[in-house]
């Protein structure tokens, strides 16, 4: 019988308070979908999808307050379609629901009239979020009053390609703004804001081993064992891999995942503010 994880991990509702943790569960679907990594000596991660179109950069130890960059472009070299960007403090689920619907099929680039911003973020309005417009922009805010997704209507920044239209403010501390933003330039593919949409408004509990960047009005819903959440994913398979030794199985166990990803994964983001 294996022995009990003394480690316990924090279930911790909604998402958007949960605060910074393990890429894993970002850089998961990423790799699960044969996307490249190259990692730099400082534990910077680049990742480019098999196609070479789409390129993610993970910089827990870079020069600005981005953490995360998502990009569609031929090369690195080409000024990019479109663009996302998530700063420190961004709950890994969050950018999680970005990539995810990023690997997946979304078929041929919609033509015609762009999906109207009430339909693009449903999801926030099923889930009970106070919708709010004026002249220029479309707000919704979350019950708690501490998150809001906005998208600005000023008339002609659709026509600036680098401009970014789709905002995400995360876990507001009176005070002090909000703890993490993330940002979406006009091209970026709506079905991937109403993945992030879609997350943000779900009641799921997110998995935490460190409840110092927990936000003051987080809630703890629940209490698991560690080794039962998706960011121990190198440690169950280190438990696989001796159970499998002590069964006098002699394969090799395949790694969960590669180990510059995991140096990566280890490399705790430098707070930018």
């Amino acid at each position: 019988m294996p022995e009990p994880d003394p480690d316990i991990t924090a279930l911790v509702s909604p998402v958007y308070l949960a605060g910074e943790s393990s890429p894993v569960p970002a850089l998961s679907p990423l790799m699960d979908a044969g996307f490249r990594q190259e990692v730099d000596t400082k534990g910077n991660v680049q990742l480019t999808s098999p196609g070479g179109r789409h390129h993610v950069e993970y910089m827990p130890n870079g020069l600005t307050h981005a953490l995360w960059g998502i990009a569609e472009a031929p090369d690195r070299y080409t000024p990019p379609t479109w663009q996302a960007t998530f700063t420190t403090g961004t709950p890994p689920e969050v950018v999680a629901a970005f990539a995810t619907a990023l690997t997946q099929d979304g078929g041929p680039r919609p033509s015609g009239p762009r999906p109207r911003a009430d339909d693009v973020l449903r999801p926030l309005a099923d889930a009970g979020w106070r919708r709010r417009e004026n002249e220029w922009e479309i707000d919704f805010t979350s019950p708690d009053h501490l998150t809001t997704v906005r998208y600005d209507t000023t008339p002609g920044h659709p026509l600036d390609a680098d401009y970014e239209p789709w905002l995400v403010y995360g876990a507001r501390n009176l005070g002090h703004g909000p703890d993490w933003y993330g940002a979406f330039t006009t091209h970026t593919p709506t079905r991937l804001v109403t993945a992030v949409a879609t997350r943000m408004g779900s009641p799921e509990p997110v998995p935490r081993t460190n409840t110092e960047t927990l936000h003051p009005e987080a809630t703890v819903t629940n209490r698991a064992a560690r080794s039962s959440t998706p960011t121990d994913i190198p440690r169950a398979s280190a438990a696989r891999s001796r159970t499998h030794a002590t069964a006098g199985d002699s394969r090799p166990q395949p790694s969960a995942m590669p180990t510059p990803l995991a140096q990566a994964a280890s490399a705790r983001p430098r707070r930018r503010r």
